[in-house]
């Protein structure tokens, strides 16, 4: 008991530097935004993640916001940002002025790398909107230097943002593929979803294409078809290099997964 005791005092007086790094919360009237940054790994890289929590009855947009609304970005120093994770979205707005994004708080789980240790700063731009769209801008700013121990606390976090990152493609739940319209200006997106497929909301991201808001879904024999509009179309594409990605919700279960469109 007593060595149980021990520990548990020692605990207490870890030094802050053995930590993960949490930058302050960068405050705005309808959300608020911070990073945190977990011990780097033997092989430099670090688990982190873009905290965004907004504020009751306000949005923020998804990477494709659906031709209204400002994508995310982020750009990372002291460090090389090697991936950014999204959660499926959800349809906002009404008919007449839709976009896509998120209606509560979100948590981005990226990964870091190039040694990561010292100062490191992500530079966010992004928009929260309710009755107006505010553009947020802010850099934030963590001390990775620490010796290596993790809060669990911030452990727990990102590993519960990256929990909310849609499944990968499996029996059931797959693209099956997509068909470019004569006009360019349409892919129909072909997949296979659980029982109630009809309901599931279609999303489709690809730099530098933008895409709007996806139309009904309708079965076709053993598959679901949703069109999905064409809003840029760049003249010159590598689909090989750069997929396309298809992202679907059916009720709770969420899929992401590379679509193969001919």
């Amino acid at each position: 008991m007593k060595r149980l005791q021990t520990a548990a005092i020692a605990l207490l007086f870890l030094p802050a530097a053995a930590t993960a790094a949490t930058s302050s919360w960068v405050e705005t009237p309808g959300g608020d935004v911070r990073l945190v940054v977990l011990p780097a790994g033997a092989d430099g890289a670090a688990r982190a993640m873009l905290d965004i929590r907004l504020h009751e009855g306000w949005k923020t947009y998804w990477r494709d916001p659906g031709g209204s609304g400002i994508p995310p970005s982020i750009t990372v120093s002291g460090a090389t940002l090697t991936s950014i994770g999204f959660p499926a979205p959800r349809r906002l707005g009404d008919d007449t002025n839709h976009y896509i994004g998120y209606d509560a708080p979100v948590r981005l789980p990226m990964k870091l790398g190039g040694a990561v240790g010292g100062t490191v700063t992500a530079t966010v731009f992004l928009g929260v909107c309710k009755d107006i769209c505010i553009p947020v801008q802010a850099d934030l700013t963590v001390e990775t230097g620490g010796e290596g121990f993790t809060n669990p606390l911030e452990e727990t976090a990102v590993a519960a943002a990256e929990a909310t990152l849609p499944g990968t493609a499996g029996d059931g739940f797959r693209p099956l593929g997509g068909q470019w319209s004569a006009d360019g200006k349409t892919i129909s997106v072909r997949f296979e979803a659980p029982a109630d497929g009809d309901h599931a909301d279609v999303f489709l991201s690809g730099a530098p294409f933008e895409f709007g808001a996806a139309g009904p879904v309708r079965r076709e024999g053993d598959a679901f078809v949703s069109d999905v509009p064409v809003l840029h179309r760049p003249k010159v594409f590598d689909l090989a290099k750069n997929p396309i990605r298809l992202t679907l919700r059916a009720g709770e279960k969420t899929m992401e997964g590379p679509l193969a469109v001919k």
